[in-house]
């Protein structure tokens, strides 16, 4: 076997045997995976975290996407770590939902584009891909015995540059990579695939960059921050 094979369908990214580069990951999860806070998302070692807030859509694909600061004006409610959707929208279907599974092709490609300037290793980053997602793309991979695991998931392990990270959801929709992160570890993406939720940590300039972003809609959050049990 291969310890590295090109994916035809990701252009940009290779699926690895050795798992290791995910090691600390799985370690630092160990320990926090069952808080129900943003910890269990992205492991407490680093200086700063955010919250990326996707837009939420309608059932039909050409419906309007909203985005939730436009919801927060219309409904009132204050924008902050603990805002949860439901509260958000105070039980209106008018504005849609966020997609369950990640961010879109567009959302990952403007958070890789922000957090590119903020590592070192910008050409050499780590993605994990869900292995429960049945996709016809990774039955291939079914037979390989590595994974990445965490308490309550397993994952196929990829690399390829950050600049890659966008053509994960862009074959398979709304489905990014669960975690990803650069090889210096200088920041890492979390998202949860029952839900909507993404987190971000990273230096305290990486995290100010994203909340920055006039394209990213986000908030700061703390470790210790509870995750929004909306749904998902």
């Amino acid at each position: 076997m291969d310890l590295r094979e090109p994916v035809s369908w990701a252009p940009g990214m290779w699926v690895l045997a050795d798992v290791r580069p995910a090691a600390w990951v799985e370690t630092a999860l160990a320990r926090t995976a069952r808080s129900g806070t943003v910890a269990a998302m992205v492991p407490p070692v680093v200086p700063a975290y955010a919250r990326v807030l996707p837009p939420t859509y309608g059932p039909e694909e050409a419906e309007t996407r909203h985005r939730w600061p436009e919801i927060a004006a219309h409904t009132g409610v204050a924008l902050t770590a603990g805002t949860r959707f439901d509260d958000l929208v105070a039980g209106s279907d008018r504005w849609g939902r966020p997609s369950d599974g990640g961010l879109d092709a567009q959302g990952t490609a403007v958070l890789a584009g922000v957090l590119a300037g903020f590592t070192g290793t910008p050409e050499e980053a780590y993605f994990c891909l869900w292995e429960g997602f049945g996709l016809e793309e990774t039955q291939a991979w079914q037979d390989r015995p590595m994974r990445v695991r965490t308490p309550d998931r397993a994952y196929h392990l990829l690399t390829g540059p950050v600049s890659a990270a966008p053509v994960l959801p862009t074959p398979v929709e709304w489905w990014c990579a669960s975690l990803w992160w650069p090889a210096d570890r200088a920041w890492l993406v979390a998202t949860e695939i029952d839900g909507y939720l993404t987190y971000v940590g990273g230096s305290r300039a990486a995290v100010d960059a994203v909340l920055a972003a006039p394209e990213i809609d986000a908030v700061a959050v703390a470790p210790s921050s509870p995750l929004d049990p909306s749904y998902g």
